[in-house]
């Protein structure tokens, strides 16, 4: 009853005060709706990163080398007493011509055990068992999103023949919504056993024996037996490895194997780190704009409460204890905030679609995991507005309800000054400028890398990515197709030249291998970064060659030439050319026959590093590998990517293409952290700047209206106008210099967290920390001046009447 009474003054209350209602909804739904999506983000990364999978706390990952399958298959005997299940997978890209388009999809070759060991069930059909990994049945299933996508949600998919590869496939059955096995940002679209991969296998690895113990390209995971621990588990496969490696020692993994749980790998943590580290860097920017609204809002209850110092102190003087004070006043922080966290659900349903649709670091994705507003969201949302309430009404509840009513109802005297409210302003204040460093600093690194000279022309140049190989080509019909396409596009107007590119600079591919030069002693360390590139690769990119001259195959017979950058010659031929010089590198005897300028080749970040480039050339195979088309327009703004698609469709219709698109777009990808780091930060910290001033023309108006008296006693024995005004803005310097100095301390530690993101810039540097702070200040001199100067105007003899 007595609840009910609270909740029907509370509504009365608010809806007195629309304006603050309103503020305070708005402020409440921003902080809670984004939580509550980066919530569903975490939940579904870290928390339950692999949905569909039992008991996922009792897989463990085997770490540390690839194996072949012969050592998978031995392993896998051997340590039946720890392991109620090994199994096996290996990524692999397919070409998918049924039920649309061709198109590039991603695949697993996988054990018979795969799907048993994880312990899921399909939606559809049927998933392997141990019999189809020996039989070398073309068998699939299919993932849930590629059999609603492409093939419509056919309920009569099950039995259905697919080509993968230009071979025809069974589907045996599909997968559940959300199953992706234990891969981190990727749902394969088709699963496929270990005895079927000689049918899809293409170039090289047709050649490949299933069964060889030299072929090592499989990655393990186990099921743990019941009561077995991860310790345990481990003594027994390095007895198991051990044991291996005795037999067939010339075959024997190089590096030592580790297990690790499964869910700590799904969930990115054996990753490079900066998905998680992306991903903590949302979390902690929109929490700290919780905790600024928080403030801010327990700020603006204060100034409310100010107001209402009266009737709190009639209800006192009637009878009222300051527990049922208390709890009255937080009855109407926690509806306020309940009502916030019911408009926070629609922007959380936005925020998480924009998270959804946003490239991440690494080309990865959130789309796979699926993240969306489910029950332990909507929980955590309830939970997280009842204690937001809480949070920003308990204080100003306790410190409105302490106050003796003698002093309310009479109205004498100057108020107390507001210690409360101002550690809330330093509080805010720190926190935005916090937020305006890492968002500082990350637009500085973005401004940085966007103008850095990375040794090559990309304006102007289009992709296009092919594997022929996985369409099916041999190498003559892979040579004439390349052949025949860059004469077309080079002879097409516009176009000013064509190559073609195993590894594409700044993708962050790299191969690398070690080499010999020929007529010095052998060195074990000598090493280079390797690409194939055609003729005509160094002039479509603007690389010029500082020494000797292009590819050309009437001059270079088959495996004889080699160009090699600046950053290789100085470091193997210093002080001379080495133009001439004979090289055994990539499998032969090769003469340098020039030398290009460095240019950045992995990432923006990494300085040129010995480079060597061997020729794609009719012949030799180069054209089944997965190849990517560099075309230069003579105009550096147009784009190609209509003439490239017609010319490859005009040559097979059937070819999926990954592109085409500009040169520049696939740059821009390498800096999306930088692009929505300084975005998402940024946006937070002009909206916790906006706070912050909100905060601070709070407390300034609340001392307005607590000195009212004084103010025109100060007027009345001769104060000006401008002494008044300098009185309240003085009163902000103390909690504003504080945020700003705890402020600093923050911003350089978020620096040193954001320290992977940056690109020539220091965590440190000073240009964002001052700007940031600079504007703070400015925000804060605005709002303190605005009430300063309304208290400036106050008619002295108005303000004595006072009551």
């Amino acid at each position: 009853m007595t609840f009910a009474q609270d909740l029907r003054y509370a509504l009365r209350g608010l809806a007195k005060s629309p304006g603050f209602t309103a503020a305070a909804v708005l402020i409440l739904a921003l902080g809670i709706g984004a939580n509550t999506a980066i919530f569903s983000v975490v939940d579904a990364v870290v928390l339950h990163p692999l949905p569909g999978v039992a008991r996922p706390g009792a897989l463990a990952d085997v770490t540390g080398d690839v194996v072949s399958y012969p050592w998978y298959r031995s392993v896998r005997g051997e340590t039946r007493a720890t392991f109620s299940g090994l199994a096996a997978w290996r990524q692999r890209p397919l070409h998918l011509s049924s039920g649309g388009p061709p198109a590039r999809i991603e695949s697993e070759v996988v054990s018979g055990n795969y799907f048993d060991v994880l312990g899921a069930r399909p939606a559809r059909g049927r998933f392997f068992v141990a019999a189809d990994e020996e039989s070398g049945e073309a068998l699939a299933v299919l993932g849930s999103r590629l059999w609603k996508t492409r093939f419509g949600g056919d309920p009569g998919i099950v039995g259905r023949t697919i080509v993968l590869n230009g071979a025809p496939f069974t589907v045996v059955g599909v997968a559940a919504d959300g199953f992706r096995g234990t891969a981190f940002g990727l749902a394969p679209d088709v699963w496929v056993p270990i005895g079927a991969w000689p049918r899809l296998a293409t170039g090289a690895f047709r050649n490949l024996d299933l069964q060889g113990r030299s072929w090592s390209w499989l990655s393990t995971f186990g099921r743990l037996a019941p009561g077995v621990s991860i310790g345990q588990a481990q003594a027994a496969l390095d007895l198991a490895a051990r044991h291996e490696a005795a037999a067939f020692p010339d075959s024997a993994p190089s590096r030592p194997f580790a297990l690790r749980p499964t869910v700590r790998t799904a969930a990115g943590f054996g990753q490079s780190g900066d998905p998680v580290v992306f991903l903590a860097t949302l979390v902690a920017a929109v929490a700290s704009a919780l905790v600024i609204a928080c403030a801010n809002l327990a700020n603006l209850l204060l100034a409310r409460g100010a107001a209402r110092q009266k009737e709190i102190a009639v209800r006192q003087a009637l009878g009222a204890t300051r527990s049922r004070l208390i709890r009255q006043l937080l009855t109407e922080s926690v509806l306020l905030a309940a009502v916030g966290g019911a408009a926070g659900i629609a922007v959380a349903s936005w925020s998480l679609s924009l998270l959804v649709g946003m490239p991440m670091p690494g080309e990865g994705s959130l789309e796979p995991f699926a993240p969306a507003l489910d029950g332990r969201a909507l929980l955590f949302s309830t939970l997280l507005s009842v204690a937001t309430g809480l949070v920003f009404g308990v204080l100003p509840a306790i410190q409105t309800s302490r106050r003796s009513p003698a002093p309310a109802l009479k109205w004498t005297g100057a108020a107390p000054r507001p210690l409360l409210r101002g550690v809330l302003v330093a509080a805010q204040v720190a926190l935005s400028l916090a937020l305006l460093v890492g968002a500082g600093l990350l637009a500085r690194s973005l401004q940085r890398a966007l103008a850095a000279d990375v040794g090559f022309q990309p304006r102007g140049v289009t992709l296009a990515r092919i594997d022929l190989g996985l369409q099916g080509y041999d190498a003559r019909r892979a040579d004439a197709f390349t052949s025949t396409l860059a004469e077309r596009l080079r002879s097409s107007p516009g176009v000013a030249d064509t190559a073609w590119t195993a590894l594409v600079p700044l993708s962050g591919g790299e191969w690398a291998d070690t080499f010999q030069i020929v007529g010095r002693p052998p060195d074990r360390s000598q090493e280079a970064s390797t690409n194939a590139v055609s003729a005509g690769f160094f002039r479509t990119l603007g690389i010029p060659l500082v020494a000797g001259r292009d590819f050309d195959e009437r001059l270079d017979p088959p495996g004889s030439a080699v160009i090699v950058n600046e950053a290789m010659a100085r470091r193997y031929w210093p002080g001379s050319s080495p133009v001439g010089a004979r090289v055994r590198i990539h499998g032969g005897e090769r003469s340098v026959i020039g030398v290009a300028r460095d240019f950045r080749m992995t990432s923006l970040r990494d300085a040129p590093v010995p480079q060597a480039f061997f020729p794609i050339r009719p012949g030799e195979g180069g054209a089944l590998m997965p190849l990517t088309l560099l075309v230069r327009t003579l105009d550096p703004h147009a784009d190609a990517a209509r003439e490239v698609l017609a010319a490859i469709r005009g040559l097979d219709g059937t070819l999926p293409v990954s592109g085409p698109r500009s040169y520049a777009a696939e740059l821009g990808a390498q800096l999306v952290p930088q692009r929505l780091g300084a975005a998402m930060l940024g946006i937070f910290g002009l909206l916790s700047v906006a706070l912050a001033a909100v905060g601070i023309y709070s407390v300034i108006s609340y001392s307005v209206a607590r000195r009212t008296r004084e103010i025109g006693v100060r007027m009345a024995l001769g104060a000006r106008p401008a002494d008044v005004r300098t009185l309240f803005v003085a009163q902000t310097a103390r909690p504003v210099g504080a945020g700003l100095l705890a402020g600093l301390v923050l911003g350089a530690a978020a620096g040193g967290v954001l320290r992977g993101f940056l690109y020539e810039t220091s965590p440190a540097d000073p240009a964002p920390m001052a700007g940031a702070a600079a504007l703070l200040l400015a925000g804060a001199l605005v709002a303190s001046w605005l009430p300063a100067r309304r208290a400036a105007r106050i008619d002295p003899m108005a303000a004595l009447r006072d009551e």
